[in-house]
């Protein structure tokens, strides 16, 4: 609705006169009969016979004996005319062959024929009815000039047009009998036809919208109801079918593997009776009620195994209309189930290490922090591993994997069992001890750092990593979840700063981490302000023909003094002050102007940050780049991560459907690592899901990765959403990953991010960081 009154006033802004753009509706070549039906319909929709016959009474009575039985005579003449002309015309469009177009203008014929004789016998009669009678016409005369203009909405121009010959009918008599002194009866009529001309205007604008969006969004929901039924009956497992009294019939080879039943054992046991308990009920319930139903989900034990099957099924009836038994389809969707149940654990759980996450870390502690009582303490362990760096580095993904999975298994066991372990990422664990003061926190932190310093054996190579741990305790530390992990936070940067493998207790005057945090930002300032940020391009290849069809833009930081910075040390840091809206800005144009001088067919990749999507300036920032660069809106993707739909997740889906209105492709990044859902593919139809590489790294090794992987494909398949892999590092995995269907794949397999200069792709001339206003600029006047 808001929508439509912004359009509304726009288009009157066009024309604040004529108000001619309200009438003007693009009307498909297939449609013209159909839209002159609706307003022919509407106009044969008022009592034109009432109304005519009503106000020549009321004329009438009026002026009663001054009208003169010529006058009489002569207005009911002109008002049974009017009336016959009405019933023909009713009478020509009941037939089978009636053209609805010609009976839009043949209805406007009409209305012309009525207007005149009213007209006439409102002039007549202003002639020579008396003062204190022709007011009281005036004020009738009125009345039915803005009925018979509201009455043929339809029909704005010729309604207007008829209204005001009304009006100047009235107008002139007047004149003619009172002279100059009946000059205010024009004034209102001409009030009352400037009125008339924006409210017939107006409605003829939401009564056209109306209908043809009505019809539209009609004309969407069919073909999305044919759609789905074909998808539903090419998509059966297998069918089956019952008689009248609910027993199965001739039962398929399929049908009896899927049961390891014989079909001798099968062919006359109730279909019900294959179920138990509600599963039983409710399938009864609708063979009784005895009419179709569709993807009834219910589960059953096959062997020792709970399976979960999909029914759906549709009454066979005689002449009758009588119920001769059931025919349908069942479809196995038990891996399905399986899969939607790990991508529900992921919510809340880490997918490595099988440790609760941020989320479930995060509801837990403000739960325990809102229920403490007055005395008792709540401890948080801020614990990151040292030296897991050089473990992932040296020896590989899967061998700092591995070592993640071992640290979280120790961290179980050296805790109470009371206390929850989390893992926030990377290589950093939250312990929460509740109801532990800071002595009972340091206890539980020497017992980690024992057991996290024991050797692990990485298929005989000894790894030796140890941790650095923060403590923090509620109330004396603070009293709110984020401040207490934030302490913690500071403590545990102490205790790395002071040499690591030990552990540190918060206090108010560390502030070491923070300054040296201060400097990194005060350096990454001065890092966008002189241009020492800089793009380099992974390339995105088309796993059916192994072709580049897009890059993915990464951030670098090249510090004169300190080198080449990880966006793993400076994005949490621009994020935390803001700074990442300015660097994504910059992203987006640099990457816009790069692209520029690729192939039509390349797209482009950018990662947005959750401080972006929460920026006003994102849609017009990207609106100008694209305006400036020349770039299709759809080369352009942007990808965002499941984290960001957990907070004001209206706001970024209305913020979505915006840049998707653009032509703007959406991606849903590092999909399956803790917070993926269901809900979230399907409140927004996502172009493309990009398999988080944890998934990846161990496809050919582990069973489960390889059903998430297939369940992620299949899904993405029916979605028509694209799938890219991230991180392929093997030959295996990509052959296991264009086996399953997946569309598109990244990783060093192919090339790490390079720099624009070598990518063997034309140069262009880098964007700078004071070129904002200029954009601006040249977007508008575009």
């Amino acid at each position: 609705m808001l929508g439509q009154r912004r359009q509304e006033h726009r288009l009157i802004a066009e024309a604040p006169i004529t108000l001619h753009a309200l009438i003007r509706h693009d009307i498909a070549a297939g449609e013209e009969a159909w839209f002159a039906r609706c307003r022919a319909d509407f106009l044969r929709s008022f009592p034109t016979l009432l109304l005519e016959w009503t106000r020549l009474l009321i004329l009438l009575g009026l002026l009663g004996a001054s009208a003169g039985r010529a006058y009489a005579l002569c207005a009911m003449l002109g008002c049974l005319f009017a009336s016959a002309a009405h019933i023909l015309a009713q009478r020509i469009e009941q037939r089978d062959d009636s053209n609805e177009r010609r009976n839009l203008v043949r209805r406007g014929w009409l209305m012309g024929l009525r207007t005149q004789w009213w007209s006439m016998a409102v002039f007549w009669g202003c002639l020579f009815a008396p003062l204190s009678t022709r007011e009281a016409l005036i004020a009738l005369a009125i009345t039915m000039m803005m009925i018979d203009g509201i009455a043929a909405t339809t029909l704005p121009r010729l309604a207007l047009g008829l209204s005001m010959l009304q009006g100047v009918a009235l107008t002139l008599g007047c004149l003619l009998a009172q002279g100059l002194a009946a000059a205010w009866v024009g004034v209102i009529a001409l009030v009352a036809g400037t009125f008339l001309h924006w409210t017939l205007f107006n409605f003829y604008y939401m009564f056209a919208t109306r209908r043809l969006r009505t019809r539209r969004l009609s004309q969407s929901h069919e073909t999305v109801r044919l759609l789905l039924n074909q998808y539903d009956d090419e998509g059966s497992d297998w069918l089956y079918e019952l008689d009248a009294g609910g027993a199965i019939r001739h039962p398929s080879a399929r049908f009896c593997a899927a049961l390891g039943l014989e079909p001798g054992v099968l062919d006359g046991l109730e279909l019900e009776a294959l179920f138990n308990g509600e599963a039983a009920e409710a399938l009864a319930g609708h063979l009784r009620a005895g009419q179709p139903f569709r993807a009834q989900v219910l589960s059953l034990v096959i062997g020792d195994e709970e399976r979960w099957w999909s029914i759906s099924g549709r009454p066979i009836t005689n002449a009758a209309g009588a119920c001769q038994g059931w025919r349908g389809f069942v479809a196995d969707i038990t891996e399905a189930r399986r899969a939607e149940a790990r991508v529900t654990w992921l919510a809340h759980y880490d997918a490595l290490t099988g440790l609760a996450n941020r989320a479930l870390l995060q509801a837990n502690l403000e739960r325990v922090l809102a229920g403490r009582r007055e005395r008792e303490r709540v401890s948080l362990l801020y614990i990151d591993l040292d030296l897991f760096k050089e473990i992932n580095d040296g020896l590989g993904h899967s061998a700092g994997d591995a070592v993640l999975i071992e640290t979280a298994r120790r961290l179980e066991h050296a805790v109470r069992p009371r206390d929850l372990v989390a893992r926030l990422g990377g290589d950093e664990f939250v312990v929460l001890a509740d109801g532990a003061d800071a002595g009972a926190a340091q206890m539980i932190a020497q017992r980690i750092l024992t057991a996290v310093a024991q050797p692990i054996d990485l298929d005989g190579q000894i790894a030796h990593v140890g941790a650095s741990i923060g403590i923090a305790t509620a109330p004396g530390d603070a009293l709110s979840a984020g401040d207490l992990l934030r302490a913690a936070d500071v403590a545990m940067y102490h205790a790395k700063a002071a040499g690591r493998r030990g552990f540190a207790v918060f206090d108010p005057e560390m502030q070491t981490r923070v300054r040296e945090r201060r400097e990194l930002e005060l350096d990454l300032r001065a890092a966008i302000r002189l241009g020492q940020l800089e793009l380099h391009y992974q390339p995105l290849l088309d796993l059916s023909d192994g072709r580049t069809v897009g890059h993915e833009a990464l951030l670098r930081w090249q510090h004169p003094a300190r080198g080449l910075i990880s966006p793993d040390d400076f994005i949490p840091i621009a994020e935390e002050t803001g700074l990442i809206v300015d660097i994504g800005q910059w992203v987006i144009r640099e990457a816009l102007s790069e692209a520029a001088r690729w192939p039509e067919h390349m797209t482009i990749a950018v990662n947005l940050s959750p401080a972006q999507l929460r920026d006003k300036a994102l849609l017009p920032t990207i609106v100008q780049a694209l305006a400036h660069s020349g770039v299709a809106s759809q080369r352009l993707e942007l990808e965002i991560t499941e984290t960001m739909l957990l907070q004001d997740t209206q706001d970024v889906l209305a913020l979505l459907h915006q840049l998707r209105a653009l032509g703007v492709r959406i991606a849903l990044d590092d999909f399956g690592t803790g917070y993926s859902s269901l809900n979230y593919l399907r409140s927004f139809p996502f172009d493309k899901i990009k398999i988080d590489r944890c998934f990846i790294a161990e496809l050919t090794a582990r069973e489960d990765c390889q059903a998430i992987v297939r369940s992620v494909l299949s899904m993405a398949s029916d979605l028509n959403m694209v799938t890219t892999a991230e991180g392929v590092e093997a030959l295996e995995q990509l052959e296991a990953l264009r086996a399953g269907g997946c569309d598109q794949a990244q990783g060093y397999l192919f090339s790490k991010a390079l720099p624009a200069a070598e990518l063997g792709l034309p140069p262009h001339q880098p964007i700078a960081w004071d070129e904002t206003p200029l954009l601006l600029g040249q977007a508008m006047r575009g």
